[in-house]
């Protein structure tokens, strides 16, 4: 009954949603310390993210200066909505790699369909579903962009269905791990990802709201990597030093 009436209210869910300061408890890893050039590597903006829905930049850098570290060369987006999330990928990725886009909405990637990038950009419309990805063999991703249904059954849903094609060296991220949308089920991302860490190592990517994880975080020295670029949790306590912070704005 609580959520039905805080639909209608965001505002209202996203005041109470604050309240927990301990929502968000996902291990943060510094993006800076584990991605090697992380910080050397340019990300150049053409044309800022528009309309509602869209991704806030700080995301679409993260995710652009991922996908070139890791020079990620089969991509995957699901939930795609107006696609400048996907051109800046395809702008960022390797002359040689190709990116799927995934969406529901027939006219979905406006972004990018009159330009050049639109022929190493496979656009599907569809549900996720597996038969929409059917034709893709386990393991065929190094990068997938979870963006679609926030809902916790939604997160579970997709979820389960996009693991399995990703490659044992590639990184999956999830949008919008986030302290907003608890009260009316809207945003289940972080709930969901809480539960999936108690499978598999699932961390956050520090100053943003991008949750993510690579398989070879399992064990060996995939895991002694994650251990060393990770943050610790007592870094950033109200009045620390802004001049000695490592931690992203």
């Amino acid at each position: 009954m609580i959520s039905r009436f805080l639909e209608t209210r965001p505002r209202i869910d996203q005041a109470l949603s604050a309240i927990d300061k301990n929502r968000l408890k996902l291990p943060v890893l510094s993006a800076s310390s584990y991605f090697d050039g992380f910080d050397a590597t340019p990300v150049v903006f053409h044309e800022l993210p528009a309309g509602s829905w869209s991704s806030p930049v700080v995301d679409v850098l993260m995710l652009a200066k991922i996908a070139a570290c890791t020079g990620s060369r089969r991509l995957l987006e699901v939930g795609s909505f107006r696609g400048y999330t996907a051109l800046m990928l395809a702008r960022h990725m390797p002359s040689d790699a190709t990116l799927v886009t995934v969406d529901r909405f027939p006219d979905h990637g406006e972004a990018y369909r009159d330009s050049p990038l639109a022929a190493r950009i496979e656009r599907r419309v569809a549900e996720v579903v597996p038969e929409t990805f059917a034709a893709d063999a386990p393991g065929s991703f190094d990068f997938i962009f979870l963006d679609a249904g926030h809902r916790y059954h939604e997160v579970k849903a997709d979820t389960e269905i996009l693991l399995p094609l990703l490659a044992p060296d590639g990184f999956m991220l999830w949008h919008d791990y986030a302290n907003w949308g608890r009260f009316n089920g809207f945003n289940g991302v972080p709930e969901y990802l809480h539960e999936l860490c108690a499978r598999i190592p699932v961390c956050q990517v520090d100053g943003s709201t991008l949750g993510i994880h690579c398989p070879r975080w399992t064990s060996g020295t995939g895991r002694e990597k994650l251990s060393a670029s990770l943050l610790r949790k007592d870094a950033e306590k109200p009045g620390a030093d802004p001049w000695t912070s490592i931690s992203l704005r």
